[in-house]
């Protein structure tokens, strides 16, 4: 599977919330799998639903989330419990709780401090789960955001809404997204497992348009040879994506909204270096 592959997806009216949503997506995960998760969505029904799968967890947990230590770990780390609304509705849920911030070093001195990361997890094993894998495993929740970005903007044309105008034709369109997604997706795959090179390395937006002039070029009779144009098109190194590490896209925008405006003349990335600090508990501190 590549890596971007889509297990699933999920799709609800503007009101739904997310949790309900993401109980949808309870079969597509399993044994194997650690599934990531953002602080709106801890919860013992929550975690007990997505561990009876098979998967673990690693889900931040807000700072209004009340986790009493229990047990502090040899890595300073420690066990908490998530409780359930009733004692009828089943046993707490035993959890790892690693909290820790980021500190963020930018080329030219100046320093951000993150707010406290508090991550829970099923993953208890300190030795074989080290914290800070875990830390740094994390932040792979924002690939979602990345895939999100390819129908929106490069299979969505970067417009703002969608072309059909009713609930139903909304849904046939996403799906067909998705189904279009999933494709390209998959033929990655084949590409980079026959190439021997990592799937990140293929730019999804040239994929995209490799796929897009290859099904142009070739009639449905010549499929192989579209194929094998296909993946030629992509497995091109001047298309390969490059490996770098270390730099930061603040979230600012041309004009002020959500987020503050972009200075003129401030790049939208920069070279940081980061560090993480943990925030540990001794024996002795539990109450």
């Amino acid at each position: 599977m590549n890596y971007a592959d889509l297990l699933g997806a999920a799709i609800g009216r503007y009101a739904d919330a997310e949790q309900p949503l993401a109980a949808d997506l309870l079969g597509c995960f399993g044994p194997g799998m650690v599934v990531l998760a953002d602080r709106k969505f801890l919860s013992w029904s929550a975690a007990r639903a997505f561990l009876a799968t098979g998967a673990h967890l690693l889900w931040c947990a807000s700072a209004s989330f009340a986790l009493r230590p229990v047990q502090v770990l040899a890595d300073g780390t420690y066990l908490a419990e998530l409780k359930p609304p009733r004692k009828k509705d089943g046993p707490p849920v035993t959890v790892r709780v690693i909290e820790y911030t980021v500190h963020t070093t930018a080329a030219d001195g100046g320093e951000q401090t993150s707010e406290v990361f508090c991550l829970v997890t099923d993953l208890l094993d300190v030795e074989e789960c080290p914290a800070l894998d875990l830390a740094c495993a994390y932040p792979l929740r924002w690939g979602c955001e990345t895939v999100i970005g390819h129908h929106k903007t490069d299979m969505g044309e970067g417009q703002p809404v969608l072309r059909s105008g009713d609930p139903e034709g909304v849904m046939q369109e996403m799906w067909a997204l998705f189904a279009v997604y999933q494709a390209i997706s998959r033929l990655t795959g084949i590409a980079v497992d026959a190439a021997g090179i990592p799937p990140d390395q293929i730019s999804f937006p040239h994929a995209l348009a490799a796929a897009t002039a290859t099904v142009a070029a070739f009639p449905p009779e010549q499929a192989d040879l579209a194929f094998a144009t296909f993946l030629a098109k992509i497995l091109m190194p001047a298309f390969f994506t490059r490996d770098r590490p270390g730099r930061a896209s603040p979230r600012k925008t041309k004009k002020a909204g959500d987020f503050p405006a972009r200075k003129p003349g401030e790049p939208s990335v920069t070279k940081v270096t980061r560090t993480i600090e943990f925030h540990l508990l001794c024996p002795w501190q539990l109450s």
